[in-house]
């Protein structure tokens, strides 16, 4: 069962991280995600991404307006799970930008995200100084219904 303080602070984190991509923070991210980072995403059963590959994505977003809408998070011994819910207004990925071969393009990650809501599930451990972010899963693009 979600906790709820636990689930505002990673709200928080995730609008953080929202806005650090969103002002090209880009130094924000070399600390947020683990070494042994791993991102993944449906549709795409291809799409894997280590630590470096997700900050070179994040770093191709030219402009990005999100909303999280909610975070549910519970804590599993010494690390966190969360689910979170972030409706994409915009999010324009630089022209050209790929992660990889038989992965999505920025492009196509965009339009599949438009106007919608992403569900993402996460693990998180502490380092002892900050929440960082180990699996990083987008697992449902869903209608922006409900969540007002």
């Amino acid at each position: 069962m979600a906790n709820q303080n636990l689930s505002d602070e990673f709200l928080t984190i995730y609008t953080q991280w929202g806005e650090a991509i969103a002002n090209k923070q880009h130094d924000w991210l070399e600390d947020f995600f683990a070494d042994d980072f791993l991102g993944t995403a449906q549709p795409w059963p291809t799409l894997r991404v280590d630590k470096r590959q997700m900050i070179d994505l994040d770093k191709a977003i030219e402009a990005m307006e999100t909303k999280w809408l909610r975070v549910d998070a519970q804590r599993i011994g010494d690390e966190v799970l969360t689910t979170g819910f972030v409706r994409y207004l915009r999010e324009d990925f630089r022209a050209g930008a790929v992660i990889g071969e038989g992965m999505p393009s920025g492009s196509e990650i965009a339009d599949l995200t438009k106007g919608k809501v992403a569900v993402y599930t996460n693990a998180w451990r502490y380092n002892g100084q900050r929440w960082q972010c180990y699996d990083h899963h987008l697992v449902a693009v869903i209608e922006d219904k409900g969540f007002d």
